[in-house]
């Protein structure tokens, strides 16, 4: 590989993020099915809310609480019984509560940024609200230790093909490295970047899909700090 610049993803990748929206998830789960709700349709009807409010919406933990609130609503008109509102005020501020922490990095992500620093241009590319990831970027740190981040609506082939034309950079000198197979690793490896993936132990659903590997361009690690023996 004759890589020159290194693209991170940050959430999951970086840093612990989907664990807050799983907690949040099976919070509101359990609030729901104690009224005599089944858990597989809460889970189901929040599955199809949220498809829709991120086609229409976008990312951002705003937008994940305003599903919470809005299945909150359907569930309550449906409900024989008053569901308890204070629960779930209690869930939404315990998840409101992470965007303004800093965000829990994962281990040896800062000492192997400071091996490929010297080696490589550094760069994070991430989606959702501007201000929310710009905040947990520089909360993190992270804007220590790279040239610079990007903040997008949305992570596809085109924000792949549109960042390499803006910069003048070669796809087969980049390298792009996340967790998540349709916004990180297929993307990139389309527009004819290298791409290494590094599984998260919950990446969030919407963000799953089949790796299409190809021979010479991807590779899969363990940990953050693998990259130091392939990099």
């Amino acid at each position: 590989m004759q890589i020159k610049q290194i693209i991170f993803d940050a959430d999951d990748t970086l840093w612990e993020n989907n664990i807050y929206y799983v907690q949040a998830s099976s919070d509101f789960f359990d609030l729901i099915e104690e009224s005599g709700f089944d858990r597989r349709k809460i889970q189901q009807d929040f599955d199809d809310l949220e498809l829709r409010v991120v086609r229409e919406r976008g990312y951002g933990s705003h937008n994940f609480v305003y599903i919470l609130e809005e299945l909150f609503r359907r569930y309550q008109k449906l409900s024989k019984s008053t569901l308890d509102r204070r629960r779930l005020r209690e869930i939404v501020d315990r998840f409101k509560h992470h965007p303004s922490s800093p965000p829990r990095l994962f281990e040896g992500v800062v000492d192997t940024l400071q091996y490929l620093k010297p080696k490589y241009g550094l760069y994070v590319l991430t989606k959702g609200d501007f201000e929310e990831q710009r905040g947990k970027i520089l909360l993190a740190g992270i804007d220590r230790y790279v040239n610079d981040f990007f903040i997008m609506p949305e992570k596809d082939d085109r924000t792949y093909c549109d960042l390499l034309q803006k910069h003048h950079w070669k796809a087969e000198e980049t390298c792009m490295v996340g967790n998540s197979p349709k916004s990180d690793i297929n993307p990139a490896l389309r527009c004819g970047m290298y791409a290494i993936h590094i599984p998260y132990r919950d990446t969030w659903k919407l963000d799953n899909e089949a790796i299409q590997a190809i021979d010479g361009r991807f590779f899969e690690l363990k940990q953050f700090t693998d990259l130091k023996k392939v990099l």
